[in-house]
């Protein structure tokens, strides 16, 4: 393929991408093209490939878009999920063993038998020992009382390990990656810093003695 060929393709590929965005964004032509400062017959032949479109352009509508620039050139795409095709039914039947048992658990270290935890929440105790043995899942409106008379919340309770753990744990990351200040969020994403990430979670998994001997030696050496 010759280079003019190359780019022509890529132009094209750009387009359909950026036509994409905007269509998932439910904008028109013309609010888009006013956001990024150009017309809607400009956008409309980026769109189609007719033209390419220039970076500062793409930074603007990725930014009025909210999406990452990388969703627009070709970058190595991670490793799949090993949840990729998870059965829906079995991972339903699966969390559901999992939070009656832990439901269970959680009454019996609190030392509270199943009549006395639902007196106090107003669950009758064939509810109760029917959740608990697996036998029907647990309502929210249900969970939430049971788990404050225990002490819990349902958020103790959210999967950590599956595919809707994963997702929640990089849902969580991000957004606590959000509220750091400007400055902290570039040192973080920049692949050359990781090293000293990993340290910093190292350190912070130290005991505070030692880390204020490592402090001492370190003031010795420098004096």
């Amino acid at each position: 393929m010759t280079q003019t060929k190359a780019i022509s393709l890529r132009t094209k590929m750009l387009g359909a991408l950026i036509r994409e965005a905007r269509m998932e964004s439910g904008k028109s032509l013309k609010e888009l093209a006013a956001l990024i400062g150009t017309t809607s017959g400009t956008l409309s032949s980026y769109e189609h490939g007719r033209k390419g479109i220039s970076l500062p352009e793409l930074e603007l509508l990725a930014f009025h878009l909210d999406l990452s620039l990388r969703r627009f050139w070709p970058t190595d795409k991670p490793a799949p999920s090993s949840w990729a095709n998870f059965n829906p039914v079995l991972l339903l039947s699966l969390r559901q063993r999992m939070i009656g048992a832990r439901l269970k658990a959680d009454r019996e270290a609190a030392d509270l038998n199943q009549r006395d935890l639902a007196k106090h929440t107003g669950i009758s105790t064939a509810k109760l020992r029917a959740y608990e043995n697996c036998e029907r899942p647990v309502p929210i409106p249900d969970l939430e009382p049971l788990l404050a008379a225990l002490g819990h919340t349902v958020d103790e309770y959210v999967d950590t390990q599956g595919p809707v753990g994963e997702w929640d744990g990089a849902k969580r990351a991000f957004e606590g990656l959000l509220q750091l200040p400007l400055d902290l969020r570039e040192f973080v994403s920049r692949p050359e810093n990781h090293t000293y990430i990993r340290l910093a979670k190292q350190m912070s998994q130290v005991e505070v003695d030692r880390l204020r001997t490592v402090a001492d030696v370190l003031h010795d050496l420098t004096q």
